[in-house]
C-alpha cells in the first residue's frame, strides 16, 4: 500500500511540474513590428503584452504557448500616429480592445526550431497562422523568439492606400522562468 502511494505521489509530482506555466518576464517579453510606409520602415511595440505558455518540448502535445495585446498600448514613437491607428479605420480601438493569439498545437522541427500552429484575432477577424519559433529551455528558464509575417489586410487593418505596405513583421520575444 505505501508503495502505491508513494508511486501516486511521484506521479502526481512529474505531471503537475511538466504541465506548469512558465512565469512571463516583463522586462525581457516584447512583440516588436515593423509596416513599409512612404517606403520608409516604420517600427513600434505594444507595451501591454501576456504570454503564457507550458513549454515542454518532450510533451508536445500538452504545451501552448498563447498570447493578449491590449491593442491601446501601442507605441510608435509618435503620439498622433499611434492616435491614428487607434481609430476605427485601422484598429477600432472603440470595438475591439485585445488582439489574441491562441496555439492550436506546437511541432518540433529540428534542433530548437518548432512551428507553432495558431489562431490569431484582430478586429474580431479570426485566421489560422503558422509561426516558426526558436526555443531555447532549461529547467529554469525558456526563451521563445517568433519572426513572422502577417498581412493587415487580412484582419482589416486598412488604410494608407498604395503608400501603406500590407506586410507587417512581426518580432516576439517570451522570456519565462519557473
Amino acid at each position: 500500500m505505501i508503495k502505491k502511494i508513494a508511486i501516486g505521489i511521484i506521479f502526481s509530482l512529474v505531471f503537475t511540474s511538466s504541465a506548469q506555466e512558465w512565469k512571463q518576464n516583463n522586462k525581457e517579453t516584447n512583440v516588436v513590428f515593423t509596416i513599409k510606409n512612404f517606403g520608409v520602415n516604420v517600427d513600434g511595440y505594444f507595451n501591454d503584452v501576456k504570454i503564457t505558455t507550458n513549454f515542454n518540448a518532450d510533451q508536445l502535445t500538452e504545451s501552448y504557448l498563447n498570447a493578449e495585446i491590449v491593442v491601446k498600448s501601442i507605441s510608435t514613437g509618435i503620439e498622433s500616429r499611434d492616435n491614428h491607428i487607434l481609430k476605427k479605420a485601422y484598429f477600432d480601438l472603440e470595438n475591439y480592445k485585445k488582439i489574441q493569439l491562441k496555439s492550436i498545437k506546437i511541432e518540433k522541427k529540428d534542433g530548437q526550431k518548432f512551428s507553432l500552429n495558431a489562431s490569431l484575432t484582430i478586429k474580431g477577424i479570426t485566421k489560422n497562422i503558422v509561426v516558426p519559433l526558436e526555443i531555447v529551455q532549461n529547467e529554469k528558464t525558456v526563451t521563445i523568439l517568433a519572426n513572422f509575417t502577417i498581412n493587415r489586410k487580412d484582419f482589416k487593418v486598412s488604410g494608407g492606400g498604395f503608400v501603406l505596405s500590407n506586410a507587417v513583421k512581426i518580432n516576439v520575444k517570451f522570456k519565462g522562468t519557473k
